[in-house]
């Protein structure tokens, strides 16, 4: 997996940050103001999936006619508490290492591009990175097409890039531009569901790592 890797792009949310409980928090506001049922963190890393709004209708939302309100709904409780949102322990370590080896780092997220920017600049990593790209709204529809963008910015082939993701998405994202993959199970989806895409799946950055350098 790491002969030739000339870049590893990772993605954000669940990846690098540990922001499920937050996402989940959002998740249950938007169902509690419309007095629906709250959800399990288990129930969440179990069925989360891109694009979000399939996900939602899932949950009995009106996509259809709430869409933009549940949208903005959950943007204002995740950026009411991202200051809390903190890094894995081990992603600055991972970041240090790749580094020294010469291996350069980006990062894709669903997160609106702005709003990255800023988390990553919060957290202090922002100097690690070759390209940040975040999409261009708040609807969190996916990020396959910014992929394939990072590939032809960068002038690596695919074979020269690694994406790290912990989403069935991040897998579809990667093999959609043609990158191999490696998923981290401590994020949005269960290990479970992540081995059923038949990628390669480490419980850490630390682990991962181990098989890069």
């Amino acid at each position: 997996m790491a002969n030739g890797k000339k870049m590893i792009i990772f993605d954000w949310n669940g990846t690098l940050i540990d922001d499920v409980w937050l996402n989940l928090n959002a998740i249950n506001s938007v169902l509690e103001k419309r007095r629906m049922h709250p959800i399990t963190i288990e129930y969440y890393r179990e069925n989360f999936c891109f694009p979000v709004s399939i996900f939602y209708k899932e949950l009995g939302l009106d996509i259809k006619n709430e869409w933009e309100e549940i949208a903005q709904e959950f943007g204002k409780t995740y950026i009411s508490d991202i200051d809390k949102v903190k890094l894995f322990p081990d992603v600055v370590s991972t970041l240090e290492e790749l580094t020294k080896a010469g291996i350069e780092v980006s990062i894709l997220s669903a997160m609106e591009h702005k709003m990255l920017n800023k988390h990553v600049e919060m957290l202090r990593i922002n100097n690690y990175f070759r390209f940040i790209e975040g999409i261009e709204n708040y609807y969190a529809e996916g990020k396959t097409h910014l992929c394939r963008e990072i590939l032809e910015k960068s002038g690596y082939s695919e074979k020269e890039i690694l994406f790290v993701g912990d989403t069935c998405h991040d897998y579809e994202t990667a093999k959609t531009a043609g990158c191999d993959v490696a998923l981290v199970s401590r994020g949005h989806n269960t290990e479970e569901i992540l081995k059923n895409t038949g990628a390669p799946v480490f419980k850490s950055l630390t682990d991962l790592l181990k098989r890069l350098i």
